[in-house]
């Protein structure tokens, strides 16, 4: 990015005004953490300044650790643009070490994940030692941390101070957040509400001198969303706004369908929090056991069956499909605008779709295996998109990104290959096309062919498409007549100029 004199000369002056105000007695600074996630007001922003609203799922690490490498690429998959994942501090459960957590991280960001890392130990506990426990992890693990203020949040602890008391849970953070911040842990905090997390009243009452103890400003609140937080529509209402209505920043951290003592009304958390650009966090992928089994969104964790429930956020109104967009610190868009001294990139879609940090969010259906991000062939760079398939005559395969997204371009290119195994047959038919407007309306660039082995490259015009309401961009891959057998299907460097 280029920066005139001008600009320069402004951030300069921007830093040195930012450091003398930190030296202000009792001054909270509200501004930008360094090249991270930060708030203001009510709103969360990525390190590129653009607002960001979570939409993701609960992942139960600590008690299932060897199923992340699966269970966070297929997260993902689901459109979710944040993952929330249980750690152990070792107080009540395996400790998870400083190299799982650097790996927890760079599978996330790998799949383009905003992680929202918390402690689990000290969940309904209203010792102030559970709590300094966590922090003292924090600081433990803080060489992992430090350098990902733009793609981890820390929720300090789960669900600390079970009482339904908002006083000694207020006193017990404004001394855990300045310990986290004389450690140099700059990022982004989140605090769960008192009661289990279902008393908002605590955030409603004491959040404000909560926040303000916190002299970087940026300090989010958490409500988990069940009978008793949850249970209505103006319970919900009524719990958001109390936040929100302080200039606080919220997230629904968890919320499900239903929960022990009754139902919660889901439709009204999902409606009401995309109303008031609320970010929220389903609890959770897999593995609630028995009692609570009704909460699992997955019955494995490749996320190929989903339950009802979590049929109903992936693809129900307002849930993931609908509403999530990925962080612009993976998207690629730092909020500029041509022509004021910065560079254009060479179109809207080639910042998430040339793979060269995972699957970027892309999906697949029809196929027998993946998708995954491979260095077995490219179009550019070192990734591409790959997914197995099943041959057979007019069979559609289809690799996808929902969004919606703004296309500045008039050309939508992409470059496709078959794999050089499988009966091609008369030939595979692919096509690149896009669904817009509110009606999913198809447009696509015609039929080509390819054979085994074989790459092509595709173009679609745009320029009768409404480009600033792209619902889906994908390939599709129709069987030839007397096509069989297994084969593999690659897509790369997608992007509109």
């Amino acid at each position: 990015m280029k920066l005139t004199k001008l600009k320069l000369l402004s951030s300069v002056f921007f830093v040195v005004l930012t450091v003398l105000m930190l030296f202000v007695p009792g001054n909270i600074v509200n501004v930008k953490a360094a090249n991270g996630f930060y708030v203001s007001d009510s709103n969360l922003y990525d390190a590129n300044g653009n607002q960001f609203v979570m939409r993701g799922v609960n992942h139960a690490h600590s008690w299932y650790k060897d199923t992340y490498t699966e269970a966070i690429p297929a997260i993902a998959a689901t459109g979710a643009n944040t993952i929330r994942i249980v750690l152990s501090d070792g107080g009540q459960y395996q400790k998870d070490d400083i190299n799982i957590v650097r790996n927890l991280i760079e599978t996330a960001e790998a799949n383009n994940l905003v992680a929202v890392l918390e402690v689990h130990d000290a969940t309904g506990s209203d010792s102030l030692s559970d709590l300094n426990r966590a922090v003292d992890y924090w600081i433990e693990i803080k060489d992992a941390l430090i350098g990902k203020e733009d793609t981890v949040i820390i929720n300090i602890v789960n669900e600390w101070y079970g009482t339904w008391d908002g006083r000694l849970w207020a006193d017990g953070y404004k001394q855990a957040i300045p310990r986290l911040r004389d450690a140099g842990l700059t990022h982004t905090l989140m605090i769960d509400a008192a009661g289990w997390g279902q008393f908002p009243s605590s955030i409603h009452q004491y959040g404000r001198e909560v926040f303000n103890a916190d002299r970087l400003g940026n300090t989010m609140f958490s409500i988990h969303m069940y009978e008793y937080a949850g249970g209505d529509d103006q319970m919900v209402r009524d719990n958001i706004n109390g936040v929100i209505n302080q200039d606080l920043a919220l997230v629904i951290g968890e919320f499900g369908h239903y929960h022990t003592d009754g139902d919660v009304d889901e439709d009204t958390i999902l409606s009401y929090a995309e109303q008031t650009g609320v970010g929220w966090l389903a609890w959770s992928w897999k593995g609630n056991g028995t009692e609570w089994e009704y909460l699992d969104l997955s019955n494995d964790w490749g996320g190929n069956y989903l339950t009802s429930w979590g049929d109903r956020i992936v693809n129900g109104a307002n849930g993931l499909r609908e509403t999530s967009q990925i962080a612009s610190v993976f998207s690629g868009n730092n909020g500029g605008t041509p022509g004021n001294g910065e560079e254009e990139t060479p179109g809207d879609v080639s910042h998430f779709a040339n793979f060269e940090n995972g699957t970027e969010g892309w999906e697949a259906s029809n196929v027998s295996g993946g998708p995954w991000a491979t260095n077995e062939w490219s179009a550019s760079g070192s990734y591409a998109l790959k997914a197995d398939a099943q041959l057979a005559s007019g069979r559609e395969h289809y690799l996808y990104r929902i969004g919606p997204f703004n296309l500045s371009g008039s050309t939508l290119n992409a470059t496709v290959r078959g794999a050089n195994w499988g009966n091609y047959g008369s030939g595979i038919d692919v096509k690149l096309y896009v669904k817009y407007g509110d009606g999913w309306t198809w447009r696509d660039s015609g039929v080509q062919t390819i054979r085994a082995g074989e790459s092509i490259d595709l173009s679609l015009d745009l320029s009768n498409v409404d480009r600033s309401n792209i619902r889906e961009v994908g390939i599709q891959f129709i069987g030839g007549n007397h096509s069989s057998g297994k084969t593999a299907f690659y897509v790369d460097h997608v992007y509109s100029h």
